[in-house]
């Protein structure tokens, strides 16, 4: 069933007070995603991202076989060592794997579900997978499944991940608890542990509107969840994790309006930097077995605060 806004590569999922577009030929993108507010206003929850490319500024993507980056495309296999193709050569890194910058197939589609599917192969890598992304709208929220499953003929490393872009406007707030954050080298990769005090305190609430620049890890995200608050607009997030995703990346950049709150399945770069595997390692999946992980958000409304009121 078609709905307005939809065309053969854009689909349109609105129910539940939620609306969203994901743009199939593009990664299976969600380009868009707002909610219905209670005084009869939609509400933008994703950064918008830009028509015909993947969602590499706004919306939300997908990053399969692994999340965020791996030192020169390479790691150790039993078989031998492994070359992946680099998409940020200059900065000797491949990132944020593969599927986002495919075209999926439609597997299903309604007014309220839409299930996508990647079949990857491609000569001279060593990975090929079949990957499933499900989006459910719901009373409880918008659900984002990951499903993967080896297809090759060999066992290898594989991990997942949703990478969205969320609006930041003044008195944003991100709310979150983990047991440990680990520091970052000079080239972005995760490091041993800081002390769990160390600033921001996340527990308590940061308004990420008057942040620095920041890009960290968070292992031990035993709650699974996080919050966000558009505190002027009265509008708070509930983000909540399932499966594989037990980990979270917080990336704020200072000259865009937007940050990341990423639920990933590892510890990026872990197929090369094995001291760290005990905080989120990759899953050895052998032909034929699978992964999954899922991400869930939740709106409601909230007393409107801040700057705006």
């Amino acid at each position: 069933m078609s709905v307005s806004g939809e065309t053969a590569t854009v689909r349109r999922l609105t129910a539940h007070g939620y609306d969203l577009t994901v743009d199939v030929e593009h990664g299976a993108s969600l380009t868009a995603l707002r909610w219905f507010k209670p005084d009869g206003a939609w509400f933008e929850i994703l950064h918008p991202c830009p028509p015909a490319i993947a969602a590499k500024t706004g919306g939300c993507f997908v990053m399969a076989p692994f999340a965020n980056r791996l030192d020169g495309g390479r790691f150790a296999s039993a078989g031998g060592p492994v070359q992946l193709p680099l998409n940020r050569p200059e900065e000797d890194l491949a990132i944020h794997g593969f599927s986002r910058d495919r075209a999926w197939m439609v597997l299903d589609a309604s007014d309220d579900r839409l299930i996508l599917v990647d079949h990857f192969a491609e000569a001279g890598n060593p990975f090929a997978y079949t990957l499933t992304q499900e989006i459910n709208l719901g009373s409880s929220g918008v659900e984002l499944l990951l499903r993967l499953t080896n297809t090759a003929t060999e066992s290898l490393p594989f991990g997942l991940g949703f990478h969205p872009w969320f609006r930041k406007t003044v008195d944003t707030w991100l709310t979150f608890e983990a047991t440990v954050q680990l520091g970052r080298d000079e080239r972005g990769f995760a490091i041993e542990p800081v002390p769990a005090d160390e600033e921001p305190s996340f527990p308590s609430g940061v308004d990420v509107s008057a942040m620095p620049w920041f890009d960290r890890h968070y292992p031990g995200w035993t709650s699974r969840t996080a919050g966000i608050d558009w505190r002027p607009e009265g509008v708070r997030m509930t983000m909540q994790a399932r499966g594989a995703f037990t980990n979270l990346q917080i990336y704020v950049p200072d000259s865009l309006p937007v940050f990341c709150v990423e639920p990933i399945s590892h510890v990026p770069d872990v197929h090369n930097r094995r001291d760290l595997a005990g905080y989120g390692d990759v899953a050895l999946l052998a032909p034929g077995e699978t992964i999954e992980g899922a991400m869930i958000l939740c709106c409601s409304a909230t007393s409107r605060t801040g700057a705006d009121r």
